[in-house]
């Protein structure tokens, strides 16, 4: 085709029996940016709101051999408003043909030409007509195209495992968030801009394939291949689509409501499948009497792709996670990797309602979705798992975590303006996933349940299939709470955590009966005031009662009167709220002192925060380090692994930090220090798997730090337990819970003979955690040679 007219194709005229794979176009040029000076037709980032999507054909025909797909997608299209452009995203798509075809269809219609142009930077093509679409008519729209599978970890790509023979399979899958789906099909690629899918998949008969919906018919083709017709969709977003083609074999069961719940994963490691189906039936149905709404579709697949970036991914009907996160191998998996399967599960399903039912409008909102999501895992498996001890879970690796990254200069508000794929990727952080979950936690606590999960489930039903900003949240929570009796105005309370980033240091002094607060920002370096402020949700106990009081600070300065003296008060009960709390200088010590004296007046979770308070407090500057390691000597009596966990974080980072300043003496008075109060409990620690989560995750931390002490034994007894298992060609059963760590002594302590049998170890297992925990090992090699392998 000449180059002045590469970008025109014809909109054929179809009579209304012919098909899509029957209308005749005519080719434009694998080249399809815009001419020199030719402008394209749309500058913004987002979509035109003149044409919405209402439904997609969508047939995938992905080819093993050479690794590339190719695409055929038919888009029935609403016109609001007079337009001469469809603008759509698009990515890496070689468009081959297209058509624009008006509805009803009738003969005699004249003919209309497209031109095709490309915003690379936008991530978008424009089928510009030479007639204008009119307001309230209906259009459909054909793109025929071919792709290169991806190699990265999005969009429609190619992924790898290796039998236990050695052999290596492909698989194709898909991963969409944020914005991915413009790798595989072209699309109206926003949250807001939802519609149905059909999807057909065409496939060789040695691979089977999965989408959102089931299967409807499977139709033999003349040439061998098969094509696979599935269901249509409900009204989704895009980034939602997905489709599995694999060799997978699968395990399935039925909820209470007839659901069906599978699980699909290589044939060798179904035996790690079992937990997985249990736990996924349990926390589907929990939800579904949680919200109130039944679980909208036929069937939920839960798959574990070898090669993924994410932890998984609530794709609707077909959830995909990394292996680590679906499978448990009963004969070495752990309860840490229960939990940690439980959670993820959890996290997913509840985005079955939070995030698919009900989606943010944009990703602005992201928080919404993965805080929510983050916050009802454990929820969820406090419910189906209360022996492992969620709640602390939640502190260690959500509330801290959130604590420590939103108190750097550079963190940023939950809710923050997004104008591109670059900026919408940055938002997936543990502001929005972490932060998020703990200001609802906080906002859970300040409500009651009767009141959060009544707001909760009125939200959902509200905007079911819809869209949303959080502000519906807040509104369906304040209705919630005045139809209980209580005045609140939710969304004066939330934008202050939502719209503003860091969050406040609460500063206490107890003046008799009277208690003085005042709030200002915390950062992890003091800076001037910024003026925010925060509707805070202040709760204490006193030395005279465990009655918790609840006080909501909306001033920078306030006080509250006590009906008693008291000798100390313990503020944040539980770390509830989203805050840091400083005492004066007498209450703290006294609490020092009611700490070594009588520990158990406080929980374990408030133990655990005031040594993380206190210690961040002395390592901005606000708090002399004398106090930090006065209040630290109740850990000599300490037995709980929350609090010691938050200690030994503490030490941790102070260790590394001397270090890199090879300021010797400072570390060694550290490492006295950790010793002199946990030594007796480090030679208490037996090398089995006994006891409870907490107890076995206790045992783990301290025997890892008791090795590094070459008075101590653990080493030695570590290095022997490898040496015994490696001599029984690793038949031998190492404690599960201490199996890395027994690994990585084995591994820095040996040559080698010792390194080559873990690889060869790494290599026979069909265990994703096994697998993990023996690349961590190998790393600790003292060989510069084999770690630049590694990484090779």
């Amino acid at each position: 085709m000449p180059a002045n007219n590469r970008f025109f194709l014809v909109l054929m005229l179809a009579s209304f029996s012919k098909t899509f794979e029957e209308v005749r176009y005519i080719n434009t040029s694998a080249n399809h940016s815009a001419t020199p000076g030719e402008v394209f037709p749309w500058s913004s980032y987002r979509l035109p709101d003149s044409i919405i999507p209402e439904h997609y054909y969508i047939t995938i025909h992905p080819d093993f051999q050479n690794r590339t797909f190719t695409g055929r997608v038919k888009i029935l299209l609403a016109v609001l408003k007079d337009t001469d452009h469809v603008v759509l995203n698009s990515k890496n798509l070689q468009v081959r043909e297209a058509l624009l075809l008006p509805l009803p269809e009738h003969h005699n219609q004249k003919q209309l030409s497209l031109r095709l142009q490309e915003s690379v930077q936008n991530e978008q093509v424009a089928f510009t007509s030479s007639t204008t679409l009119q307001a309230g008519r209906k259009y459909e729209l054909f793109v025929s195209y071919t792709a290169a599978l991806s190699s990265s970890f999005s969009g429609f790509y190619k992924a790898f495992y290796r039998t236990r023979n050695g052999t290596t399979r492909m698989l194709a899958a898909t991963h969409f968030e944020a914005t991915s789906a413009r790798k595989a099909f072209p699309c109206f690629d926003e949250p807001s801009m939802k519609a149905v899918f059909s999807i057909t998949i065409i496939r060789d008969q040695q691979h089977y394939a999965i989408s959102n919906m089931p299967k409807r018919t499977t139709v033999p083709r003349a040439d061998g291949l098969l094509e696979d017709h599935f269901l249509h969709s409900v009204k989704m977003s895009s980034y939602l689509v997905a489709f599995v083609v694999s060799d997978f074999a699968s395990k399935s069961t039925a909820s209470k409501r007839g659901t069906k719940v599978s699980v699909f994963a290589p044939s060798e490691q179904m035996v790690q499948t079992q937990y997985a189906l249990h736990a996924g039936v349990k926390i589907l149905q929990f939800f579904e009497e949680y919200f109130q709404i039944p679980y909208p579709l036929p069937k939920i697949d839960l798959v574990a792709i070898p090669d993924f970036e994410a932890g998984a991914m609530e794709n609707w009907g077909l959830i995909t996670f990394r292996e680590t996160s679906l499978l448990y191998d009963p004969k070495i998996s752990t309860l840490r990797n229960k939990l940690w399967v439980t959670e993820v599960i959890a996290h997913e399903l509840a985005h079955q309602w939070f995030g698919n039912l009900v989606t943010m409008e944009w990703w602005n909102d992201l928080w919404l979705n993965e805080g929510f999501a983050t916050y009802m895992e454990f929820v969820a498996t406090n419910h189906l798992e209360p022996s492992l001890c969620a709640e602390d879970q939640l502190l260690i690796t959500t509330f801290y975590r959130a604590l420590e990254k939103d108190s750097f200069r550079t963190s940023h508000p939950i809710s923050l303006p997004v104008r591109s794929s670059a900026q919408i990727r940055e938002m997936f952080d543990v502001v929005s996933y972490c932060k998020g979950a703990s200001i609802l936690r906080m906002l859970h606590n300040l409500l009651t349940e009767p009141i959060f999960t009544g707001g909760i489930r009125a939200y959902l039903k509200e905007h079911s299939y819809g869209n949303a900003h959080q502000d519906h949240l807040w509104q369906a929570l304040t209705k919630s709470a005045v139809e209980a009796g209580e005045s609140v105005n939710v969304k004066a309370i939330m934008d202050t955590w939502t719209m503003q980033k860091g969050y406040p240091l609460v500063s206490v002094t107890l003046q008799g009966r009277k208690l003085k607060l005042s709030q200002s920002i915390f950062t992890l370096y003091p800076q001037s005031d910024t003026g925010f402020l925060w509707q805070i949700p202040f709760t204490f106990y006193t030395s005279n009662s465990t009655v918790v009081i609840s006080h909501l600070m909306k001033s920078k300065e306030e006080s509250i009167d006590l009906p008693h003296d008291v000798a100390w008060i313990k503020a944040n009960v539980n770390s509830t709220g989203f805050y840091r709390v400083s005492y004066d200088l007498p209450t703290l010590r006294v609490i020092s002192r009611q700490l070594r004296e009588q520990h158990s007046a406080f929980s374990r979770s408030d133990r655990a925060s005031l040594i993380d308070d206190t210690f961040h407090l002395a390592s901005q500057g606000t708090l002399k380090y004398s106090e930090a390691f006065s209040l630290s000597l109740s850990l000599g009596k300490e037995k709980e692994y929350l609090p010691i966990r938050m200690f030994v974080a503490h030490m941790t980072r102070m260790l590394s930090k001397f270090a890199f300043s090879r300021e010797r003496c400072v570390m060694q008075l550290l490492k006295k220090h950790i010793l002199s109060l946990l030594r007796g409990l480090m030679q208490a620690q037996r090398w089995d798997d006994s006891g409870t989560l907490p107890q076995q995750n206790l045992r783990t931390l301290l025997l890892s730090i008791a090795k590094g002490y070459r008075r101590l034994p653990a080493a030695q007894h570590a290095e022997r337990l490898f040496h015994h298992w490696m001599e029984a060609d690793g038949k031998t059963q190492l404690p599960r819970t201490l199996r890395g760590m027994v690994f990585q002594v084995g591994i820095k302590k040996g040559g080698d003979r010792e390194w080559t049998f873990l690889l060869r170890k790494y290599i026979e297992s069909t265990s994703s955690t096994d697998k993990v925990q023996i690349l961590a090992a190998l790393s600790r090699t003292r060989s510069t040679r084999k770690k630049k392998w590694q990484v090779a």
